[in-house]
């Protein structure tokens, strides 16, 4: 095997002059935060870079979520926030995710039922 422009070219079972591309390895997450209750990891891909939250937010957090996502935008101009891991929100996590996304270009997506029900609640239209 060697590379070849990001892909790798696997020689070993073709004929002779035979090429047979696979496609480039995964792109690694990045943790970007993490405590007790909760991880931010990006995934930087050709598009818009994906963020992932996995665990709790709640006051205790809220804050560096924001603070963490807002960092995330030095990395991506147009990020995905991905909370499908997200098991628990308070109403300090909805209005940081608020405060991010009035901040730039962002899509908001997998939100669970109950931060989608404390979004209807605010009156706000985060998550997509």
């Amino acid at each position: 095997m060697r590379r070849d422009h990001n892909a790798i070219v696997d020689t070993s079972c073709a004929d002779e002059g035979d090429m047979v591309l696979s496609a480039p390895p995964p792109t690694p997450e990045h943790l970007l935060y993490m405590d007790r209750i909760l991880q931010v990891t990006c995934t930087v891909n050709a598009g818009p870079s994906v963020v992932r939250l996995i665990g709790e937010i709640d006051l205790s957090n809220s804050g560096e979520v924001l603070r963490t996502l807002n960092k995330a935008r030095y990395i991506d101009d147009h990020l995905i926030i991905d909370l499908s891991g997200v098991s628990f929100a308070d109403v300090s996590a909805v209005r940081a995710l608020q405060s991010f996304a009035s901040g730039g270009s962002a899509v908001i997506c997998n939100a669970q039922p109950q931060l989608s029900r404390l979004e209807g609640l605010l009156g706000l239209t985060l998550f997509t």
